[in-house]
Order: structure tokens, then sequence, then C-alpha cells
């Protein structure tokens, strides 16, 4: 009981967001031939090559400056990482400069003897989990599909360690620990651990033509979003991580007003007869229209809770239910005698996505 009490301060995963283009049919060429007196290392097919300068014109396209000419100095196959579907990502080293025009006295590049800026160290990229960064080597990101070669960006390291490959898979959605041969009788246990069951629901009246009352739990969440009566507000997804990305490929999350659910989608045993397999694992509810199932809803009395839930115990202000054999729990948040907040999750034992705190818009 106490492992699932102090897995409730867990915080929620920050989403991360990566951009990724198309060769345009307009591409420059680079400069040919490249000046044998410097110490250029261009050693990449010509499509890659095109890719780069794609790469380094969208950058330019962004800079509030004027740029002269621009030029790749370093373009080399590092590494070549497994992907989905027998492709790779293939790690390009990749270094260019741009010549700038009349720079403004607040401009903040650094150059070198030349006036030229270098990227080096003067414009912030991604490292493999998508947080912005501005120093360490640039990796141009090619992902290679039967010798179709398409970008997927470019990122920063430091150090290019296996842990770094590591995270860069988990961003793309293919951790290298996914069991996509898991078995029938696996996947089905699966299926079977995330049924619906009513005790561990919210129920509310509904008027989108599905019956009077709507009902959203823990578990299965095909088509669970049809009959909510509350006004739809805004959604989020994020690519799963940890223990969730062994069954699943993303978090989503959903925000209604006063509703707000944490689903886990691209179920890794779906397949092209049955519905997306996708489940809830964490619901938040403010609506004082919204039941659990033994008739609990924000603005009763503790004393009301207690009744219905004489199991339940105060931990740190917030009142739990969590009753043993199961990782599920029921939390109702408490101000002056009053719930103002129940959220309900499953897993509280090493939360799959920390969704403790999701905010209730």
């Amino acid at each position: 009981m106490e492992k699932k009490l102090l897995a409730l301060s867990s915080v929620l995963l920050l989403a991360i967001l990566i951009g990724c283009g198309a060769v345009p049919d307009d591409t420059e060429p680079l400069p040919d031939p490249l000046d044998p007196s410097t110490n250029y290392k261009v050693e990449a097919p010509e499509e890659v090559v095109n890719w780069a300068q794609y790469e380094i014109d969208s950058l330019v396209q962004s800079l509030p400056i004027e740029v002269l000419d621009r030029e790749i100095i370093n373009l080399q196959l590092t590494k070549s990482l497994d992907f989905h579907d027998s492709s790779t990502i293939d790690l390009y080293e990749f270094n260019f400069k741009l010549r700038p025009g009349d720079l403004k006295e607040d401009a903040t590049f650094d150059l070198d003897a030349e006036g030229w800026i270098l990227s080096d160290n003067n414009f912030n990229y991604s490292d493999a989990t998508g947080m912005e960064q501005r120093e360490g080597q640039l990796y141009l990101l090619i992902n290679n599909q039967d010798s179709e070669l398409t970008s997927l960006g470019i990122r920063r390291a430091e150090l290019l360690s296996d842990q770094w490959c590591e995270d860069l898979l988990a961003y793309y959605n293919y951790p290298r620990g996914v069991n996509f041969s898991a078995t029938e009788e696996e996947i089905q246990t699966m299926r079977k651990y995330w049924e619906y069951k009513p005790e561990w629901s919210f129920t509310m009246p509904s008027d989108k033509g599905y019956g009077d009352t709507w009902s959203v739990g823990l578990g299965y969440a095909h088509e669970w979003g049809l009959g909510i009566p509350y006004e739809f507000i805004s959604y989020d997804s994020e690519p799963s991580a940890d223990l969730v990305s062994l069954s699943f490929e993303n978090v989503i999350r959903r925000y209604y007003d006063g509703f707000s659910v944490v689903s886990l989608g691209g179920f890794y045993g779906d397949n092209d007869v049955e519905p997306d397999f996708a489940v809830n694992q964490y619901i938040s509810v403010t609506q004082p229209d919204c039941e659990t199932s033994r008739g609990i809803s924000v603005g009763d009395s503790v004393e009301a809770l207690k009744t219905a839930y004489p199991e339940a115990i105060a931990y740190d202000g917030v009142w739990v239910y969590a009753p043993e054999g199961t990782n599920r729990s029921i939390m109702f948040m408490i101000q002056d005698g009053i719930i103002v907040q129940i959220d309900m999750a499953d897993g509280l034992d090493g939360q799959y996505t920390n969704p403790a705190g999701i905010e209730v818009k």
C-alpha cells in the first residue's frame, strides 16, 4: 500500500516535438566541385547531399538575416540504426557554414576568421530526446527504406553513445525493447487485463444520443469518447516510453471541460480485422455530475466518501481507495471537507506514463 501511495507524487512526462520535410523540386545543388584546398569531408550519396542542402535551406529561411552563401563542410556516415520494417536510420556527421550579409549590431552569431557563421555552436537543434541544445556534433538523420531516402531532420549529440541511439529510436516509436513477436496467448492476456470494469469507471448524464448516461473507465477505450457531454478543449499525443512502450506506441491526452483522460494507443497486438485497441490509464474529474460506481462525485462531503468507501484512507491531504490485489486506485482531493477532484489511475506500482497531477481544464 505504501508503495502505491508514494507513486502518487509522480509528474507528467513532457511532450516533445520534431519536424521533418520533403525534398522540394527546386533543390539547389551544391557548388561543384568543392574546393580541393579545403579540408571538406563530403562522403555521401548525392541524394543525402541534397537532403543536407534542403535542411540548410530550411534553416536559412527561418533566420532573420540575409545569407549570401552556404557550404557543407562535413557530411559522412557515422552509424546506422535498425528501424521499422527492415529500414534504417543512418546518422551522418554534419557540419556547414553560412556567409551572412551585413549583420546588425545586436546579431549574436559567432563568426570564424573569414566572417562565416559555423554550425558548430550557433544554432539550437534537438538532442536524442527532443530537448534543444546549442553544443555538440550535428547529425543528419536519414531514414533508408529499400534505398528510398528521407530526412528525419538534424540532431545534436555531445557523445554518440549507445544510450543516445536507444533514446533516439525510442523517440521515433521503436524502442529496442519492444516485443513484436508476442504470442497470441500473450496478446489476449494483455487484452484481458485491460477489460472494461464498471467498478473502475465514471458515469455521467449524456445527451449525445447514445442513451441517458455514458461511462468512461480504466481499460478498453474503443469509442469511449462518443457520449461525453462536456465541452472538448484539446488533445495531444507523444511517443510512449519506459514500460508502456513494450505494448503501446503512443500516449494520448484528451481534455474536456472538467474531465481529462490519459489513453494508451497503437497497441502492438492490433491486426487488420479488429478495431484498434486503445486503453484508458488515467482519468481526472472536477464535474459534479460525474460519479464513481459507488455514487461519489465532486461536491460530496468526506463523511459521504467514508460511507461509500470505508476502505479509503487519508494520505497527505488526499483520500485514497487502493484495494490490495490490483494496481488501480481512486484518489479524492479534499478542500474544507469537500471533494474537489477525483482521479482514477492504473499502474501506480511504477506508473507507465507518470500521469499523476494531470491538469483538468
